[in-house]
């Protein structure tokens, strides 16, 4: 016991001379398993098994012995060559979450501060506070508006901004007038782009905009945790100062290498499917929500907490969103295809018609 005393004091005051900060940037996610419908992620659940056994050739047995080529310059320069964009103008990251936090880390070596455009994706805040930012919130406005001159006024030299917005589903017209006004960093967060018809990157021509792509999302492959991001030559030298030296797995690289080689087709044909749901989901639900050209509804509600939970108990696993600007109160869900839609609508309006009660 003595022991164990004298090793909890040792750790405390070890604490208390670093002067860590508290720990309300932690990121905390339940395992909820694949027993039900994970509808809370917005993965990319219209992707046929085709095209996971098109894509998922495994690396070469020897290849596994050895690290991947440093900075995984290999699969940068295919992503180049695939989207026509300049030589070394991308930097591989181990999904879009590295990715913002390379950018992350520039703004906060750079000594900037950190404008969040929100309500947008939680993870933003949480990455921004890990590496040591202190980000401050620029609300949308009237018609989910993004007022310019106040980012332009503001004490900020970085901002962070995604679109289609997670959660508001909606796509930022003033993102490139951003882009072109602001003397700073832009951290554009392009995860649903593909569902929006963007599939090329674009807004790195600006000079000062960090596009961070992932292939979490339309192309469906979450699980290999690849991202990339997308800048002008001289910030994607100093990002990749930043990263680790092999960010992501040789399996990783090889896979995304064969989606992008011959998985196009089948990730163009889902983000159709995606569409056709979502307008003929929508209408039908009886609540003021978000919807826009991504994989995802936003639904405002009265209690998000207990329509997530009814939900859950149904076998549906749905993203709670509370005490952001303009949803205080609701739930998101991932569209999947219209028979695992049409018992997800039943239940969500069971769950809708207890709460009304």
């Amino acid at each position: 016991m003595g022991a164990i005393f004298a090793l909890s004091l040792f750790t405390g005051r070890l604490l208390c001379l670093m002067r860590l900060p508290s720990l309300d940037f932690a990121y905390d996610e339940p395992d909820v398993g694949y027993a039900k419908y994970r509808l809370h992620f917005n993965e990319n659940l219209f992707l046929p098994d085709e095209y996971y056994r098109e894509v998922a050739a495994a690396a070469e047995p020897w290849e596994l012995r050895y690290y991947t080529d440093p900075l995984n310059r290999r699969l940068a320069s295919v992503i180049e060559r695939y989207f026509s964009l300049p030589e070394g103008s991308v930097v591989v990251t181990a999904g879009a979450d590295d990715g913002l936090r390379l950018a992350m880390s520039l703004a906060l070596h750079g000594g900037w501060g950190l404008a969040v455009v929100e309500p947008t994706y939680g993870m933003a805040r949480v990455v921004a506070r890990q590496v040591g930012l202190r980000p401050v919130a620029v609300p949308l406005g009237a018609g989910l508006s993004l007022d310019v001159d106040a980012v332009v006024k503001s004490s900020a030299s970085a901002v962070y901004v995604c679109s289609p917005n997670n959660p508001t589903a909606h796509v930022v017209k003033e993102l490139e007038e951003l882009a072109a006004r602001f003397q700073g960093l832009v951290i554009y967060d392009a995860a649903y782009a593909e569902f929006a018809g963007y599939w090329a990157p674009k807004l790195y021509e600006y000079g000062n905009v960090v596009e961070v792509r992932t292939f979490s999302k339309a192309w469906g492959l979450a699980g290999l945790r690849v991202g990339y991001v997308v800048a002008d030559k001289r910030i994607a030298d100093v990002l990749r100062s930043l990263s680790l030296p092999h960010p992501i797995s040789a399996l990783s690289a090889k896979v995304v290498e064969r989606a992008l080689e011959r998985g196009r087709r089948y990730v163009e044909q889902s983000v159709a499917q995606v569409t056709e749901v979502r307008e003929a989901v929508a209408p039908r639900i009886r609540a003021e929500k978000y919807v826009g050209p991504v994989n995802f509804i936003t639904v405002h509600v009265a209690n998000a907490e207990e329509v997530a939970s009814a939900l859950d108990a149904a076998g549906f696993v749905v993203r709670t969103l509370g005490g952001k600007p303009l949803c205080r109160s609701c739930i998101r869900f991932t569209l999947a295809p219209m028979p695992v839609m049409e018992k997800f609508l039943k239940a969500l309006e069971e769950a809708l018609n207890t709460g009304r009660q």
